[in-house]
C-alpha cells in the first residue's frame, strides 16, 4: 500500500471538504439560532461541551494516538502496524467502557452539578451508552489518517457531520424542543447518529486499506501505554479545562448582573456566532494539522532532523502570513459579519475586538501538531494547564467587574501566554531559524498596505465594500490579490539582500 504522503494535496483536499463542513455548520447555527434562540443555543453548546469532554476521557484521544503511534511505527523498516492498531483500539475501548459506566452512575450529579438541571439524567445516560460507538470510530479514523487516506478521512468527517445536522434540523422543525432535557438529549441522539454513520463508511473502506507486516512489532504494549498515557491525561486534562471554562462564563455573567437567559444568551451569541467566525477560516490550517501530526511522527521515527527543520519553519512562515490577512479582513468587516450572522451590534464589536488575536489562535493549530508529532506531549499538558490557569482566572475575576468584555480579555491573555511558550519550545525541538522581518514585519506591511490601497481604490469607484456580500467579497479578493503580489516582491528583495551584502564584503576585501 502506497505510503507516501503528497502534503500540498492532501491538504487541498481537507481544505475544500472541511471547509463546506464548517461553512454548513455555521449556516446550521445561524438556523438554529433564529429558530430556537440565543439562550437555547447557549444551552445547547454547554451540553455539547460536556458531551466532548466524555468522548475524548471515554476514548483517550485514540484518534491522535493511533494516528502517530501507528505513523511511528509504518515510518520502521520492522513493523507490525496491526498489532500497534490492536493496542489503540483495546486500550481505549476498555478506558470509553470503564468512562461510560462512571458517568451512567453518577448521571444525577453530573446533571445537577455540571450543567445545573435535575432534569438531565436519561439524556446524559444515553449520551454515556454511545462513548464505545465513538471511541470504535475514532480508532478507526487514525488508523486510516496514518496510512495517508485523507479523502476517506473528509469523507467519514462529512458523513458525521451531515447526518447529525440532518437529525438536529429535522428535531428543531418537527419537535421544536423547548425544554433542557429535550435540547440536550437531541445532541446526544444527533451525535449517536452521526457517530454511526461515520463508523458503518470507516467499515466499509476498512478492506482497501492495510498495512502490510514486515517483523516484529517495534514497541510492547507497556511501552505503548507509557507513551500513550501522557497523551491520554492531557488530551483529557484540556478537555476538563475547557469545559469547566464553559461553565463558568454562564455563571459569572449572572454575577455581572445579567440574569439566566441573559447570561445563556451572551453565551450562545459568543459559542454559535463569534467563535465559529474567527475559527472559520483557519480549516486550511486544521486540515495541515492533523498531517503534520503523522509526518512530523513519521520523520522523526526515521531520524530526518532536517526535515523536521524545513517543514516546520515553512509551516510556521506561512501559517502567519494566512492568519494576518484574516486579521485585516475581520477588522475591515466584523460589523457586517456580526449582523449578517444573527448576533448584532454585540458580536460584530466582539469580533473586531477579538480579531488582533487570531494570529496567536492560528499558530495554535500548528504549533500543537508540530509538538504532539516529535512527542513533546508532556510539555503540550503543561503548557495547556497554565493556559487554561489563565484563562479560567481573568474569566473568575473579570467577568463579573466587565461583563462580556473579560472573555475578550480571557482569550488574549491565555492565547498570547500560551503559543509564545510553544513557538519558544518548536524552535528549540527542531532547530528552527526565526527571522522576524520575514514572519512579521513583510506580512504586516502587505497588509496595510494592500488594505490602504483597496480602500483608495473603492473610495476612486464609488463603491461602499460595507453591507453587501458581493461588495465584501470583491474587496477581500482584491486586497488578497495585492496582499499577495505585495509579500511575493518584498519576500524577493529581502532573499536577495544577504547575497548582495556577501558580494559587497568580498569586493570591500579584494
Amino acid at each position: 500500500m502506497r505510503m507516501k504522503r503528497n502534503i500540498l494535496r492532501d491538504t487541498l483536499l481537507l481544505t475544500v471538504i472541511q471547509m463546506l463542513l464548517d461553512g454548513l455548520s455555521l449556516v446550521l447555527n445561524v438556523f438554529m439560532t433564529a429558530k430556537l434562540g440565543t439562550e437555547a443555543i447557549g444551552i445547547l453548546t454547554l451540553t455539547a461541551t460536556f458531551f466532548r469532554l466524555a468522548s475524548v476521557t471515554a476514548s483517550g484521544n485514540v484518534f491522535l494516538c493511533a494516528s502517530r503511534f501507528l505513523s511511528e511505527e509504518l515510518g520502521k523498516r520492522q513493523r507490525d502496524p496491526g498489532r500497534v492498531f490492536g493496542y489503540c483500539m483495546g486500550v481505549s475501548l476498555l478506558l470509553s467502557f470503564v468512562t461510560a459506566g462512571m458517568i451512567t452512575l453518577f448521571a444525577p450529579w453530573c446533571s445537577t452539578r455540571f450543567l445545573g438541571s435535575a432534569d438531565l439524567i436519561q439524556p446524559i445516560r444515553v449520551m454515556a451508552a454511545a462513548l464505545p460507538l465513538l471511541t470504535v470510530a475514532a480508532c478507526m479514523k487514525g488508523w486510516f489518517n496514518a496510512c495517508c487516506r485523507a479523502g476517506t478521512c473528509a469523507a467519514a468527517d462529512g458523513i458525521e457531520f451531515l447526518v447529525r445536522a440532518a437529525c438536529m434540523a429535522g428535531t428543531v422543525l418537527l419537535l421544536r424542543p423547548a425544554a433542557h432535557a429535550e435540547l440536550c438529549m437531541m445532541t446526544a441522539v444527533s451525535s449517536i447518529a452521526g457517530a454511526g454513520a461515520m463508523l458503518l463508511f470507516l467499515l466499509c473502506r476498512l478492506p482497501s486499506c492495510r498495512a502490510s507486516r514486515t517483523g516484529h512489532v517495534s514497541i510492547t504494549l507497556w511501552r505503548y501505554l507509557r507513551l500513550a498515557v501522557p497523551v491520554m491525561l492531557g488530551s483529557a486534562l484540556t478537555s476538563l479545562l475547557s469545559s469547566a471554562n464553559d461553565a463558568l462564563v454562564p455563571m459569572t455573567l449572572r454575577q455581572a448582573g445579567n440574569s439566566t437567559a441573559e447570561a445563556f444568551s451572551q453565551f450562545g451569541i459568543f459559542e454559535a456566532i463569534i467563535i465559529p467566525t474567527l475559527f472559520f477560516p483557519s480549516t486550511i490550517l486544521c486540515s495541515l494539522a492533523g498531517i503534520l501530526v503523522t509526518e512530523t511522527a513519521r520523520e522523526s521515527a526515521a531520524g530526518r532532523r532536517s526535515r523536521i527543520t524545513a517543514l516546520t519553519e515553512k509551516t510556521v512562515r506561512q501559517t502567519i502570513v494566512f492568519a494576518v490577512f484574516v486579521t485585516a479582513m475581520l477588522l475591515c468587516f466584523g460589523n457586517e459579519l456580526g449582523e449578517l450572522l444573527g448576533g448584532g451590534a454585540v458580536a460584530g464589536r466582539m469580533i473586531r475586538l477579538l480579531a488582533p488575536v487570531v494570529p496567536f489562535i492560528y499558530l495554535e493549530i500548528v504549533l500543537e501538531s508540530i509538538i504532539k508529532g516529535i512527542g513533546a506531549q508532556a510539555f503540550s499538558s503543561l503548557n495547556y494547564l497554565c493556559e487554561y490557569v489563565i484563562r479560567i482566572s481573568i474569566v473568575l475575576i473579570c467577568i463579573p467587574l466587565m461583563g462580556f468584555y473579560g472573555i475578550v480579555l480571557s482569550y488574549y491573555a491565555s492565547n498570547v501566554c500560551g503559543n509564545l511558550s510553544r513557538l519558544v519550545l518548536v524552535i528549540r525541538r527542531t532547530g528552527m531559524r526565526p527571522e522576524p522581518v520575514k514572519l512579521i514585519g513583510i506580512p504586516l506591511f502587505a497588509a496595510v498596505f494592500a488594505v490602504q490601497l483597496t480602500s483608495l481604490l473603492f473610495v476612486l469607484l464609488h463603491v461602499s465594500p460595507g453591507g453587501r456580500i458581493a461588495a465584501m467579497l470583491l474587496y477581500a479578493l482584491t486586497a488578497c490579490m495585492l496582499y499577495l503580489l505585495v509579500q511575493r516582491e518584498l519576500f524577493r528583495l529581502y532573499g536577495m539582500l544577504p547575497a548582495a551584502n556577501m558580494q559587497q564584503t568580498v569586493q570591500k576585501a579584494v
